[in-house]
């Protein structure tokens, strides 16, 4: 599902699920210091409106989600973590979007395949492959720690860092790399999924962009 976040008033309960979920995965697991008031974690992106991604299963229970933010306004490598960046130039385009705030509900973690990876990891990352080749994208970036990244190329993602490494609060190596989203990308990360013995992802995936 895409959820542009002009349209909340037709999603409030997907949207609560979102940045409660947000809140657990970012404030409570992983101890990043971030904004949560009310059990929901919002930054100033959430403001701007940007797309949601979202997995969610047959009984309306959000799985996983992420946040597109184009890279033509403000953006989190742009306005939070420019030290990524080093010698390189920040990246401004119509045809690059910033994907952040990638979260998987602890609860959809049963499922995995050979890699270890979470079939819902694997199935939210086709279909954010899929809305880029929709939208005309040539790229995506995305901020990541060493933890993500281990998960990232286990879920066939092709990308290649851009800029330097950094350890920010947490004590983790933080990178800033560019992402394909072309049809070689796609098939990497539809055969990393295919290594999952039950199946993929139980319930719903909407990609309709006119909706958005």
């Amino acid at each position: 599902m895409i959820v542009a976040e002009h349209y909340s008033d037709a999603n409030p309960e997907l949207l609560k699920q979102m940045f409660r979920l947000r809140a657990d995965a970012f404030g409570t697991r992983r101890g990043w210091q971030v904004s949560v008031k009310n059990g929901k974690e919002c930054d100033q992106f959430d403001e701007i409106n940007p797309l949601y991604l979202m997995c969610v299963d047959d009984h309306g229970e959000l799985l996983a989600s992420l946040r597109l933010l184009q890279t033509t306004g403000p953006h989190m490598l742009a306005d939070v973590f420019h030290d990524l960046l080093g010698d390189e130039p920040l990246l401004r385009s119509p045809l690059i979007w910033e994907s952040t705030r990638f979260c998987v509900n602890k609860n959809a973690s049963e499922i995995r395949n050979a890699g270890g990876v979470n079939a819902v990891t694997c199935e939210l990352l086709e279909g954010l492959c899929t809305v880029a080749n929709k939208s005309g994208l040539h790229n995506l970036v995305s901020v990541y720690d060493v933890f993500m990244e281990r998960i990232l190329r286990r879920s066939g993602c092709i990308f290649q860092q851009y800029g330097r490494t950094v350890r920010y609060d947490d004590g983790l190596k933080t990178k800033a790399g560019i992402f394909d989203v072309n049809e070689i990308a796609m098939m990497s990360i539809r055969r990393a999924a295919a290594k999952t013995s039950a199946p993929r992802f139980v319930g719903k995936y909407w990609s309709d962009l006119n909706a958005a």
